[in-house]
């Protein structure tokens, strides 16, 4: 299929690094849309602010006009089904600063956001992009002003290859892929898949029996996997992660084992 229209949206902001990097070398060729968060919103995975609702404005970031929404991720999305009259070609969300990898993209607002507008119809693909960035740059506020010259050459060149190489390919056969680009320059893909058991790759949560608080230490892998079937190991070593994601998340084995039975309780 042909891929003109990209809808762009992430839960950086709307104005965040990595959405910029998008348009600044995508916008020559596509027609690029933006529906961001107001403000960070990394780690609210699949938050919907349903029964409160939120504000929203317009906004014109680098030349590309689209909205934003004080709320998650898939608020922006959601509000995307209501605001505009057609469905995309495409949806992009990121390039997150921060990997999401295996069983933890559930805590992803990135990754819930591509997958929510899947389900949305929003688009028939989507591309979920992340960075394995600096520490320091996970929680960064952004401005829509920062300068991306050090972020052009990397990730923003990988970044743009891979939804170029992705459309010539037709996403090879899969609506929804979960991209992770490594630390250091890359320019190979590797396919792979989800690492489930995630129990010692980060840092666990601290609780602090005194102040009854609980906190997530800063911190790199505690654990590494090698087998480069994993999208954590890959990443690690050095490719550039490209996941195939089931959007309806069914377990196709089980249920055909099981779907012409009937079981009484």
């Amino acid at each position: 299929m042909k891929i003109q229209n990209i809808l762009l949206t992430g839960d950086d902001g709307y104005n965040s690094i990595g959405t910029r990097l998008l348009i600044h070398f995508l916008k020559d060729n596509y027609d690029l849309t933006i529906a961001g968060t107001k403000n960070q919103q990394s780690g609210v995975g699949g938050l919907i602010h349903a029964y409160t609702g939120g504000t929203w404005n317009k906004v014109m970031i680098d030349g590309v006009a689209g909205f934003w929404v004080d709320g998650s991720p898939v608020d922006a999305v959601e509000c995307a089904r209501s605001y505009f009259p057609k469905p995309f070609d495409l949806i992009i969300s990121g390039i997150n600063l921060g990997v999401n990898v295996g069983g933890n993209v559930i805590s992803s607002g990135t990754f819930a956001a591509a997958f929510r507008a899947i389900s949305l119809k929003l688009a028939p693909r989507a591309l979920a992009m992340s960075w394995d960035s600096p520490h320091k740059l996970f929680n960064k506020k952004h401005n829509g002003e920062d300068s991306l010259k050090g972020f052009l050459d990397y990730p923003g060149i990988a970044a743009a290859g891979v939804v170029l190489k992705s459309i010539e390919h037709n996403f090879w056969g899969s609506s929804f892929l979960n991209i992770n680009m490594p630390a250091k320059t890359s320019n190979t893909m590797r396919f792979t898949k989800l690492l489930m058991n995630t129990y010692n790759y980060w840092p666990p949560a601290v609780m602090d029996a005194k102040t009854n608080r609980f906190y997530y230490p800063p911190g790199s892998q505690t654990n590494k996997v090698k087998d480069l079937e994993f999208d954590t190991a890959a990443v690690d070593k050095g490719y550039i992660s490209v996941t195939p994601i089931d959007p309806t998340m069914l377990d196709g084995t089980s249920y055909r084992r099981t779907k012409s039975k009937l079981i009484k309780i």
